[in-house]
């Protein structure tokens, strides 16, 4: 009985693993890719919407950026802003005077919250709160008391837990150095 003779392609198996490795690292570089473009982007839409701020005189003036060049920017829903302390003017849309301990009850312990709308929503939305699925709110301090800024969305995906904040949180500290000036 003779003897088959087994040969093992080391060379034939050496290059389908390699070939399955690019293909495992073009796809993380793809990916890497795209969410640098998608940073980039959001990046863009908040130092946008920074810079429509910064113009803003008074209560009335940063009112109208919120709501029509900043809510524009970011592509958001629902954008308002809830503050202690304060003597706002009539007319106002989106900036809200409220009573002290008001961002204490709403944020419950938090400094930032973002994810599925809580149940704190309907002080915040008011009739609008069937229509809001995610949000984000950020604590401010301005000075005579504390302020909430908050955005809504539609989008049940816009804002998500695990969502990095710096760039809101950016935004958030603008609004709150910007709106210190008028502390009275």
């Amino acid at each position: 009985m003779a003897k088959q003779a087994v040969i093992l392609d080391f060379e034939a198996a050496s290059r389908v693993r390699m070939l399955e490795r690019v293909r495992a690292l073009t796809s993380t570089r793809d990916a890497l890719m795209a969410n640098a473009r998608d940073n980039h982007a959001i990046q863009a839409q908040i130092h946008g919407a920074i810079l429509a701020l910064l113009d803003a005189k008074d209560w009335a003036g940063l009112d109208a950026r919120l709501q029509r060049s900043v809510r524009a920017a970011l592509n958001i829903d629902f954008l308002g802003l809830f503050v202690e302390n304060a003597k706002l003017p009539n007319g106002l849309i989106g900036v809200h005077a409220k009573p002290e301990g008001f961002v204490a009850h709403v944020m419950q312990g938090n400094f930032e919250r973002l994810g599925p709308c809580s149940s704190q929503g309907a002080l915040v939305y008011g009739d609008q709160i069937s229509q809001m699925h995610s949000e984000a709110f950020l604590r401010l301090d301005w000075g005579p008391g504390e302020a909430l800024l908050v955005f809504g969305s539609k989008d049940q995906h816009a804002f998500v837990a695990a969502q990095g904040t710096e760039l809101i949180a950016f935004f958030a500290k603008t609004v709150e150095r910007l709106i210190s000036r008028w502390a009275s």
